[in-house]
């Protein structure tokens, strides 16, 4: 009876010992494994490890945190993690391992404690793989998100081997989506363990286009486990072909007639044909024989239409008058295109958007008159009433912002064009942030800048800034901001009173600079009485 009873404790202990050994899952020796502990919050919710990742969900408050665990974009699964649990949570066959070390319990917080933003700490680990198989990694950028038809689309290849083996057996496919490939990557590569290599696959577009493209690079190799794929894509888009400007007059008086022009640019290096519709405002009416024939399809009282074609960078303008006895504010319609750039379609509009204010006509006196010498603008008014077709102005012009106290002056005869050679349409005074100073040198007032940057006069303007009555600082003078190569330049400033001035001939941020004030030591020497 005895020998029974130690034969059962023997076999139970050795059942016992059985479920530990082989029951459990494959994870007594540590060494096998790469272990990660995180904290994470609602702040910071997501965590990566090689080709993982793992996203806090939701936290109950008491000790609890449900988690969803990834692999290449892909879910594997979702779990509830327990705080202070010795149990691991195990996923994709055993090769991720989850287990919560603290989570925010409010029930342990103190009596004053409040669960602002609850925590997980988690140990985050995953199987190492040491053996004969292959880990790629593939990364596909393009330079550009949009293109002209003349460029060249250019997709950065980076390939990564992150297994622990060479492999030269990786076999490479681009489907570059109907665009022509001027250079790809080699069919075949080779690459060691923890090398990368990287590849310029250079594509140009075909005689037939469409709007979007997607370039895709596909991967295959095999190892010891068997054949693997990986594939990466990339989307590409055409640039519209067209810019539309369409511009008014801003006032009128009751039946005077307003001028409207509208300019369309193709951008792209092959020929388009286009149609241009354009609407007058609402109560106005076209003036009969105003209108440019160039092109012109039709005419009447509710709309106009142009059909022409545009060579490569070719730009074509359309003008015509209008008038209108209805007083007050007018919106007028944008100027829409319908274009056939190479078989594909494209609908555009123009970018501008104005309002003619219509006034009672009291004693109207046209600003072309040679008694009025010079006007008086607001910061970002419309300059085209007083400009001829070549940019240049048709008398002295100040624009004004009266909330910052800046103001700049324009005599007649300059010619202002913007970055693009194009005449400016208005100009802006703002204050901006300030870009870094010199160390020997401190603002005084504010940073303004002047828009659109780039524009260029060919005459000098003259820019005045307000001041304060107390300036900190000794020899205050207007700086402008070269920001090609981050550096301040001296202008010749004239300071009276409470205003500085300086000339100027193309549009940056300025600012007024002063030296800092002289420190003055004070010895004091004293003798007994």
């Amino acid at each position: 009876m005895r020998e029974k009873n130690s034969f059962c404790a023997f076999a139970a202990f050795f059942l016992i010992f059985y479920l530990i050994i082989y029951l459990t899952p494959v994870s007594a020796n540590e060494d096998d494994w790469d272990k990660l502990t995180v904290t994470l919050s609602p702040e910071n919710s997501v965590i990566s490890k090689d080709v993982y990742t793992l996203e806090a969900l939701k936290y109950d408050g008491y000790g609890m945190v449900w988690v969803k665990v990834s692999k290449n974009g892909e879910t594997l699964g979702d779990a509830v993690l327990e705080s202070n649990s010795t149990a691991w949570h195990y996923l994709d066959n055993d090769n991720v391992r989850l287990k919560a070390c603290n989570v925010t319990d409010q029930k342990t917080l103190p009596l004053f404690g409040s669960l602002c933003s609850p925590e997980a700490e988690i140990v985050f680990e995953t199987k190492k793989h040491i053996g004969d198989n292959v880990v790629l990694e593939l990364d596909l950028d393009a330079d550009k998100d949009e293109y002209l038809l003349d460029n060249d689309v250019i997709v950065d290849m980076e390939l990564r081997n992150i297994g622990e083996v060479k492999t030269d057996k990786i076999r490479i496919d681009v489907d570059s989506d109907g665009l022509r490939v001027k250079e790809g990557a080699p069919e075949n590569i080779i690459l060691d363990k923890g090398s990368k290599k990287s590849y310029k696959l250079r594509f140009r577009f075909p005689d037939q286009i469409k709007e979007k493209y997607n370039i895709t690079v596909n991967l295959n190799w095999a190892d010891s486990s068997g054949e693997h794929f990986l594939s990466r894509d990339v989307e590409i888009g055409l640039i519209e072909p067209l810019e539309i400007y369409k511009n008014t007059g801003s006032e009128a008086f009751s039946g005077s007639r307003v001028y409207v022009t509208i300019s369309v640019k193709n951008i792209q290096k092959r020929a388009v044909n286009v149609s241009l519709l354009d609407l007058p405002p609402a109560t106005f009416e076209l003036i009969n024989g105003s209108v440019s024939a160039d092109g012109l399809d039709s005419s009447s009282s509710d709309y106009l239409s142009w059909d022409f074609s545009l060579a490569p960078e070719e730009k074509k303008t359309f003008s015509y008058y209008i008038r209108s006895e209805q007083l007050g504010a007018h919106r007028v319609p944008q100027a829409h295109t319908y274009s056939d750039l190479c078989g594909k379609l494209y609908t555009e509009k123009s970018d501008s958007r104005n309002i003619i204010t219509v006034y009672e006509n009291i004693s109207y006196v046209d600003y072309r008159n040679k008694t009025l010498t010079e006007v008086v603008l607001s910061s970002g008014d419309l300059l085209s009433a007083y400009l001829d077709e070549n940019g240049s102005t048709l008398l002295d012009i100040w624009v004004e912002n009266k909330s910052l106290d800046a103001s700049l002056f324009i005599p007649a005869g300059t010619r202002l064009l913007d970055s693009q050679k194009e005449p400016l349409k208005a100009i802006t005074i703002k204050e901006v942030d300030c870009p870094p100073l010199p160390g020997s040198l401190r603002l005084v007032g504010k940073c303004y800048g002047l828009e659109p940057v780039g524009a260029k006069l060919d005459l000098s303007g003259r820019l005045s800034l307000g001041l304060n009555n107390l300036i900190e600082g000794n020899f205050p003078a207007i700086y402008r901001y070269d920001e090609n190569n981050s550096i301040w330049t001296l202008t010749d400033s004239t300071l009276n009173e409470n205003k500085i001035s300086a000339n100027l001939s193309d549009f940056s941020v300025y600012a007024v600079l002063a030296e800092p004030p002289a420190e003055i030591k004070l010895n004091v020497k004293v003798v007994p009485s």
